[in-house]
């Protein structure tokens, strides 16, 4: 909920946005790509066949610097959260859940 930020107050713990975003047509191939924020830090993809970068926006809000190759752990952070969050939206509902 945001109730808490429109009142002045902060979230005790700040939640991560994924996004997705599907293209058809022959260049994509109807693959997706993916991008997940994590506090200062995201974790994107530009097409599905790019590697995946990361920017800290606090610090690179345009995202110039792509900081991957010199990150690694939090390449493997946020991208073992992405892979979650791809998981769990090809879930279906008669599946069991996933194990974690």
């Amino acid at each position: 909920s945001l109730v808490p930020i429109l009142h002045g107050r902060t979230i005790a713990a700040p939640r991560e946005l994924y996004f997705v975003r599907r293209e058809g047509g022959q260049k994509y191939g109807g693959k997706s790509y993916e991008a997940l924020i994590r506090g200062p830090w995201k974790l994107m993809q530009n097409d599905p066949f790019s590697p995946l970068e990361l920017y800290n926006l606090a610090d690179d809000p345009r995202e110039t610097t792509n900081l991957a190759a010199t990150n690694r752990k939090v390449v493997n952070e946020l991208s073992t959260a992405l892979r979650r969050h791809i998981q769990r939206g090809g879930e279906t509902p008669w599946q069991p859940p996933s194990r974690k």
